[in-house]
């Protein structure tokens, strides 16, 4: 009797692929870095520190939950260090990248029609999801990085007049990368179910949209106080990061990680492709 051939893992996809994806994360890591230094430049200046408090108490709540919520305290610099963090420029480009990736790779290739000569070589289903997935997490993984070292940069380059805890910034770059990878992983799911990239990506940023919509709603009106456990921004909490590892939460985002990330490649493997 014999065996099935094992075919090998398919190295010039991923290589081909990783390629494609590069100048976009490229373009997007170093907004990213750029965007870290210009909010430590303007930090590091206490006058600049205080005219940009007393605008930013012009605006309405909604926008100060956006920007850092009760970490905008005046002679808090870590607390506003942290707005490049969570802006909600730098929150696009990370999603533009989670979302942009995966949908592109599997449904984009599935729309082309390209899937197609892409399966007739010596490579299975599963290898191509593993592709999508790999580049994908670690991809966002290595955006949070960079978003990290943008800070470190900037302390070296810039003098403040309070210490900026370098540890604090690590954990919320690591937590950070869970929940980038997380909605990652939704998106690896939405593009392994629909069959047009357009729908894919509809669907994942409708899904990030409601959360953070949820996420902050949820913290002007105490009536909906409840539902902010049920979105993923509820687990990149300050508050906690700034006491230490925050390891329910982070445990949280993993399983979600996980989750969604399995059930795309099962979806994905019973999904009718041309073979």
């Amino acid at each position: 009797m014999n065996r099935p051939t094992r075919v090998p893992f398919c190295w010039p996809l991923l290589r081909s692929w990783f390629l494609r994806t590069l100048p976009v994360w490229l373009v997007i890591a170093l907004a990213i870095f750029l965007m870290q230094i210009a909010v430590c430049g303007i930090i590091h200046d206490n006058q600049s520190v205080k005219s940009f408090l007393k605008v930013l108490d012009m605006f309405p709540s909604v926008v100060k939950i956006a920007l850092g919520g009760n970490t905008l305290q005046v002679g808090n610099t870590p607390g506003l260090i942290a707005i490049g963090y969570q802006h909600p420029f730098i929150l696009f480009l990370l999603m533009l990248f989670a979302v942009g990736v995966p949908t592109g790779l599997l449904a984009g290739e599935v729309q082309r029609g390209t899937m197609e000569l892409i399966l007739s070589r010596p490579v299975t289903k599963l290898h191509v999801y593993l592709c999508a997935g790999f580049l994908t997490l670690t991809g966002m993984f290595a955006l949070v990085f960079v978003m990290f070292f943008g800070t470190v940069a900037a302390v070296n380059i810039y003098e403040f007049s309070d210490p900026v805890p370098l540890d604090l910034f690590f954990r919320i770059a690591i937590n950070g990368g869970l929940l980038a990878s997380a909605s990652g992983a939704v998106a690896l799911l939405s593009a392994a179910y629909f069959k047009g990239r357009n729908m894919a990506v509809g669907v994942t940023a409708a899904f990030l949209m409601l959360n953070y919509f949820v996420s902050v709603i949820s913290q002007l009106w105490p009536r909906m106080a409840f539902l902010i456990r049920l979105t993923l921004f509820n687990y990149v909490s300050a508050p906690k990061l700034w006491r230490g590892w925050p390891h329910e939460d982070m445990l949280v985002l993993a399983i979600v990680l996980v989750v969604a990330a399995v059930a795309g490649a099962i979806v994905w493997q019973r999904r009718d492709l041309p073979l």
